[in-house]
């Protein structure tokens, strides 16, 4: 199955009304970094049972600042300010200067951490009407097997911005999951009516090929990554997919040509690079079945 987000989130991360936590006017690190550091703050005074008057009081500022802190606006502090307060309470912080400190490696970060469904939940009990925050939360249950409450907010992430029509692809994928093909195949085909967009056209045949996948229907499987192709030849997302499948079904040939594609849009593709690997291994100097 393909990886949840993949096409959506890239839409998401560049779009220029960038609205809520972290990502509404960063260029660079520093709101992603404020984002988790206001993450540990405000957990820590939730596990702390302390109410937003006792930590406005610890913390020598006003009970407003606590409210924005809780309500993770960035733009109200500066990273001096976040890291005093980590010192005030005792946090130790860590920073990785190996792994880079980008906005993409930051949110992932947060889209990884256990943290993420209560940051999310809390954000909307300030802003209900926060699509951004409900797609983020979506997400993070779609990681950890939520898969209802997934569609639940992806659903209403659409509703709130009509422009988020893309999240249609996670849906998608999330009620696959849940073993609902029906209800995944007319999202897809929902999006592939409205959008002109090659990236979502490409991801939305994808996904159709997954649910197909999922029901054996491997024919069906393979007519839905060709179309993908079709929709989106530059891209290695539906090369490396279809060549999953055909190492699956033992179509050797089919599968190194899939990977060598893939290889040929990405050179530096580690995932092809190993299962062409794989693929010389089991072939042996058999024949391909077909």
């Amino acid at each position: 199955m393909p990886r949840l987000k993949k096409a959506a989130d890239k839409k998401a991360r560049t779009r220029s009304h960038r609205r809520t936590v972290g990502l509404r006017s960063s260029s660079n690190f520093v709101d992603p970094v404020k984002e988790l550091l206001m993450v540990r703050i405000s957990g820590e005074i939730e596990e702390r049972q302390w109410t937003q008057v006792q930590a406005a009081k610890i913390l020598g500022v006003s009970q407003p600042r606590i409210s924005n802190l809780m309500r993770g606006l960035t733009d109200n502090f500066t990273l001096d300010t976040l890291v005093q307060w980590m010192g005030v309470l005792g946090l130790k912080l860590k920073i990785d200067t190996e792994s880079g400190a980008g906005q993409k490696s930051m949110s992932a970060w947060l889209d990884d951490s256990e943290n993420a469904i209560p940051y999310y939940t809390r954000l909307l009990s300030f802003n209900p009407a926060d699509a951004e925050s409900h797609w983020k939360r979506a997400y993070a249950y779609h990681q950890r097997g939520q898969y209802d409450l997934a569609v639940g907010d992806y659903a209403r992430a659409m509703e709130l911005d009509a422009s988020l029509q893309y999240l249609r692809i996670n849906r998608a994928q999330s009620f696959i999951c849940l073993g609902q093909f029906g209800a995944a195949f007319l999202d897809c085909d929902q999006l592939i009516a409205q959008s002109k967009d090659a990236s979502f056209l490409s991801w939305s045949y994808i996904t159709r090929a997954s649910a197909h996948q999922a029901q054996g229907n491997f024919d069906a499987a393979l007519d839905e990554y060709a179309k993908a192709i079709e929709s989106n030849p530059t891209s290695a997302s539906p090369y490396f997919q279809r060549g999953c499948l055909h190492q699956q079904l033992k179509k050797w040939k089919r599968a190194r040509e899939d990977f060598s594609k893939v290889i040929e849009i990405e050179p530096e593709n580690i995932s092809a690079q190993q299962h062409l690997q794989q693929v010389s291994k089991q072939r042996g100097d058999k024949t391909d079945d077909e």
